[in-house]
């Protein structure tokens, strides 16, 4: 939340598309040159499983995914929760200490796992419900009473469920998240979305099918172009055009601002969609945030943003998405864009599948589209919406996790450079995320040629626009759908809280595992993180709405016009008694 840029020109807003819609994107038989940045893949092995009857049961996950689906992104899940947690009668597995910790006995007879310092990482009751905790005692995931219930960065809620008609539920809260349906067409199971966001909901379309063991769900567009339409927006255009994205007075801009600049001139459009990407989802990251903070006002640990600021022993605002990681992004856009000009059938295409992708044998890049907490070295660290990683290679096979490089994250996140585990399950998502926003940013472009200052695509290039035949065979989307996710994101709520308070149950005498003795007192585990992290601050606030964030500051300067509060990592100032400027 950095000063927002004034030498932004005149406002052409990011448009909310309701309807995904362009062309089958394929792949291009030739890689990216990011074997410097990307890291290397690792191998966790799975056992194949067989086909699904509707959704394949929940797999408990390394990465825990919460975050919200946004206007311009493509969310994603791992599959779905219907019998999550182990269920009366299921076979069950000694559960192992954590090193230097133990295993005990409740009182009620279930079974809880402490760290060396007393921490809870684990839960499993006698009536199936299961938890994890991460590194600092917070919920990473639980799985009862049918549902998957998994916090992120921030501690923002992710609740999956499944309906006794296979329809699948996938809540944020604040009226946001999809409704899931699956269904068949030509011989595959496909599944139609219905993302609800801010009152209103797009569609999104998938089809089913297993890598590495793992069951995906891979994108499928809903239109298609004419492939000299693709070919425009990846040729070069015959010079570098401008572009007025007006972002400049917007409160999500100047929160990620010392983040993510825009380039100042695109010679392509793919170019232009890497920055239509990553500012969707940053846009959409801030809403949501700021709605679950407005939800969550009060609460002990509310949920809260992660966002870039002030390094003050740098004295600059890092890290930042550099334009060489942005041109990482936009040659991976390039593939898509000269792959999408060889497809003329989306539905008998393989494109959007994971193992269509690193075919190739090629580095590629990926861009977060949810919050994960992830592991890097053993420990938990996250990362949000825009962050930037590399793969370096195609997982090993059977695995069902991939290390990423880092290449762009913000303040709280992993660090630039770091090595990640990222499970399948996400990485689909992630590239989900790029070909629906490949998909919404031609369609922009489409429907408001040449505005902004970008050249417009020839007549030829945009007649002809034709709907996937998979589209019509949809079931159609739920018409209260915002409600019944939003009743979906209570049930997980309350679940939470149950299960967090049976891994808090006074423990029985009894140690069924150890490899160190049990402390003394062992701190409880908790809802949700601890740290409380950095609060919303934005324009227009008062002196006391930010006083009651970040307390008194270090030194008031008084002005004719304005006052400035001083801290340690910024200067805040006001005029007319409202925030003007962060700096």
């Amino acid at each position: 939340m950095i000063r927002c840029n004034a030498s932004i020109r005149r406002s052409v807003s990011i448009r909310d598309s309701r309807f995904a819609r362009v062309s089958a994107l394929g792949l291009l038989a030739a890689g990216l040159t990011l074997a410097a940045l990307a890291g290397t893949q690792t191998a966790t092995k799975s056992a194949k499983a067989p086909t699904p009857a509707a959704h394949p049961a929940a797999k408990t996950s390394n990465t825990t995914s919460a975050s919200h689906p946004g206007a311009n992104t493509a969310h994603g899940t791992t599959p779905g929760a219907h019998g999550a947690g182990t269920g009366a009668g299921a076979p069950k597995t000694a559960m192992h200490a954590p090193p230097g910790g133990s295993v005990h006995t409740t009182r009620s007879g279930g079974e809880v796992a402490r760290n060396s310092r007393g921490q809870v990482t684990a839960y499993r009751g006698p009536n199936g419900h299961e938890a994890r905790f991460d590194s600092h005692g917070g919920v990473r995931e639980v799985h009862a009473n049918g549902m998957v219930i998994r916090r992120g960065p921030g501690g923002m809620r992710r609740v999956e469920m499944e309906r006794a008609d296979h329809s699948r539920f996938v809540a944020y809260g604040h009226g946001r998240g999809f409704i899931e349906h699956r269904y068949e067409y030509g011989g595959h199971p496909y599944y139609a979305r219905a993302y609800y966001y801010h009152g209103a909901y797009y569609r999104g379309y998938y089809r089913g099918y297993y890598y590495h063991g793992a069951y995906l769900y891979g994108y499928r567009p809903a239109y298609y172009y004419p492939p000299v339409y693709y070919g425009w927006a990846y040729n070069p255009w015959p010079a570098p055009a401008p572009y007025a994205w007006g972002w400049g007075p917007a409160p999500w801009y100047g929160y990620y601002g010392a983040y993510f600049r825009p380039y100042p001139v695109y010679p392509s459009a793919a170019y232009w969609i890497a920055d239509y990407m990553v500012a969707a989802s940053l846009q959409e990251a801030y809403a949501a945030g700021a709605a679950s903070n407005a939800a969550d006002l009060g609460n002990i640990n509310p949920a809260h943003l992660v966002y870039a600021s002030y390094d003050p022993t740098t004295g600059t605002t890092s890290p930042t998405m550099t334009n060489e990681v942005k041109d990482a992004v936009a040659n991976e856009i390039k593939l898509e864009l000269a792959a999408g000009q060889k497809t003329t059938d989306p539905s008998a295409s393989n494109s959007g599948t994971l193992d269509s992708l690193l075919a190739d044998k090629q580095p590629h890049v990926f861009v977060a589209s949810t919050g994960l907490t992830v592991t890097s070295a053993g420990t938990d660290c996250g990362i949000t919406e825009g962050d930037v990683l590399a793969l370096n290679s195609a997982p090993a096979a059977e695995a069902t996790a991939a290390d990423l490089r880092v290449l762009a994250s913000k303040q709280n996140d992993c660090a630039k450079g770091d090595v990640v585990t990222v499970e399948l399950t996400d990485l689909q998502e992630m590239h989900n995320h790029l070909l629906a926003n490949i998909d919404k940013g031609m369609t922009e472009m489409k429907d408001h040629p040449g505005q902004g200052g970008l050249p417009a695509p020839p007549a030829e290039a945009i007649s002809g626009t034709k709907q996937a035949p998979y589209v019509a065979a949809a079931p159609a989307a739920d018409p209260n759908g915002a409600a019944q996710l939003d009743q979906t994101a209570q049930e997980g709520a309350q679940a939470e809280q149950q299960v967090v308070a049976e891994a808090n149950a006074p423990e029985g005498a009894e140690t069924t595992a150890s490899s160190s003795p049990i402390g003394a007192t062992a701190p409880l585990a908790q809802a949700a993180p601890a740290n409380r992290g950095p609060q919303v601050i934005a324009l227009g606030q008062t002196p006391e709405q930010v006083i009651a964030m970040k307390g008194q500051p270090t030194n008031k300067v008084a002005f004719p016009t304005k006052t400035v509060f001083i801290y340690p990592d910024m200067k805040i100032t006001f005029k007319n008694g409202k925030l003007s400027d962060v700096q």
